[in-house]
């Protein structure tokens, strides 16, 4: 007897040989999958507590954002222009006016609406980067409380920056540590801890040696952002004498275990560092073009065999719009239809971006033994669906509107669109609470 089955559908397993199963089965046991085939061989095996039958809907693995930031929630409809230069859009409007205005309870308002709404569509796990330098210590467990209560999987880190002042990036730094130690020590947590600093250009050699060293130690990984924009650029060339990832090479902080966001301006030369080093990235498309800094050179880092992810920066919540955005826009840039096949793009949405994560034996497919992340997704698309377009039909055609079940670490957290796990008629309002006051604290209304 197990706890649960869900059958007659097509399932997307993005397993090794990326498997798709027509009138497939998945048999859920605890918090995790234990078997997967045709329906008929699977109610062979198995009887079960509790039986969905899908009716041919598409059973995959839950998304995986790779990079978000829950408070950017409060920039969005922000009444503030934002600037045409990126470093100003950080000096003059996020930092001053989002970032240093954050407090606690906002911080958990702001957490809980996001992870609610990632919920909402298909999305399972997030890597998010928690930036609220003027309410610290303490502010990251109330961000792991949130996405506790919601029961999406988290991984957190607190972004360690020097741009306040060296005991502020001291503060950050032992925020990441505190965090690692207490919750990736938890077995079966839903939430772990990655250490994160901001920039090459907010963060000192010393002080990235130094999380290095405590990333080495504690293990947990690092989170950064690299090349969003041409500042950060020119200003290690000019510093450093070195482009960003020269420097980060240099100074002994790239590993396999690095999670660089953004990567918009990175040179071909430094492509060879990254996969020298096995750095994974996260490409976080529609927030690059919001802001105006460029296209990230990812079909090359894709076919040079690096590991890429997407993310969403906090502010573009449908990873569904996610994919079909990167799998359109990269193909005109390029002017050429074949790069980043929709069966590549579903794999970054899934099992790449657990990889980049160090979660791919967990989570990421559909698989016998890992996690039970996965989505049930109604999608009517208007042409037939086969095993050899399915991949075309969710990357090209769905939304998030179209996700109807959603189960994380074999719990029901959503069913027929309705959110379980949390009252949304109460999350919202808070949220929208918070973010007034954080625009009054800011003088904005």
């Amino acid at each position: 007897m197990v706890e649960m089955l869900l059958k007659n559908g097509w399932i997307v397993t993005v397993n090794k040989d990326r498997k798709v199963i027509k009138g497939g089965a998945v048999a859920i046991d605890g918090k995790k999958i234990v078997g997967v085939g045709k329906t008929e061989e699977i109610e062979r095996r198995f009887s079960a507590e509790t039986t969905i039958d899908v009716g041919g809907k598409i059973i995959m693995p839950g998304i995986i954002c790779n990079h978000a930031h829950s408070h950017g929630m409060a920039s969005i409809g922000i009444p503030l222009p934002m600037p045409s230069d990126f470093y100003e859009i950080l000096k003059d409007w996020w930092w001053p006016f989002v970032e240093d205005k954050l407090t606690k309870r906002d911080v958990y308002s702001l957490a809980k609406a996001f992870c609610v709404e990632m919920l909402r569509t298909g999305t399972t796990c997030v890597a998010d980067v928690m930036e609220a330098p003027c309410d610290l210590p303490g502010v990251l467990d109330v961000e792991a409380e949130a996405f506790n209560e919601v029961g999406i999987r988290g991984v957190l880190s607190f972004e360690a920056t020097e741009r306040i002042s060296e005991e502020n990036a001291e503060l950050g730094i032992q925020e990441n540590v505190n965090f690692v130690k207490k919750w990736n020590a938890l077995p079966d947590s839903l939430v772990r801890g990655r250490f994160c600093v901001h920039t090459v250009f907010s963060c000192s050699p010393e002080m990235l040696r130094k999380v290095r060293r405590l990333a080495d130690e504690y293990g947990g990984g690092i989170h950064l952002h690299v090349e969003e924009s041409k500042y950060e650029v020119e200003f290690s060339k000019k510093k450093y004498g070195k482009l960003p990832f020269e420097h980060l090479r240099d100074i002994g902080f790239l590993g396999s275990d690095v999670l660089a966001a953004q990567c918009v301006q990175t040179s071909e030369e430094e492509i060879k560092i990254l996969k020298e080093k096995d750095v994974k990235i996260s490409h976080n498309l529609q927030s690059n073009m919001e802001c105006g800094v460029g296209i990230a050179p990812v079909p090359k880092m894709v076919s040079e065999g690096i590991t890429v992810g997407l993310g969403n920066d906090g502010l573009f919540m449908d990873m569904f719009e996610t994919m079909r955005t990167v799998y359109l826009v990269h193909k005109g840039v390029l002017r050429d239809s074949s790069v980043l096949p929709a069966e590549k793009v579903l794999e970054m949405a899934t099992i790449d971006g657990a990889r980049t994560l160090g979660l791919e034996h967990e989570i990421g497919s559909i698989e016998v033994g890992k996690k039970a992340d996965l989505i049930v997704l109604g999608l009517k698309p208007p042409a037939p669906v086969t095993a050899e377009n399915l991949s075309y039909q969710i990357v090209a055609q769905a939304q998030g509107s179209d996700v109807e079940t959603v189960i994380v670490d074999g719990a029901v957290l959503m069913e027929d669109g309705k959110v379980l796990s949390a009252e949304e008629e109460e999350v919202y309002p808070q949220s929208i609470k918070s973010i007034y006051e954080i625009w009054r604290r800011g003088k904005l209304i």
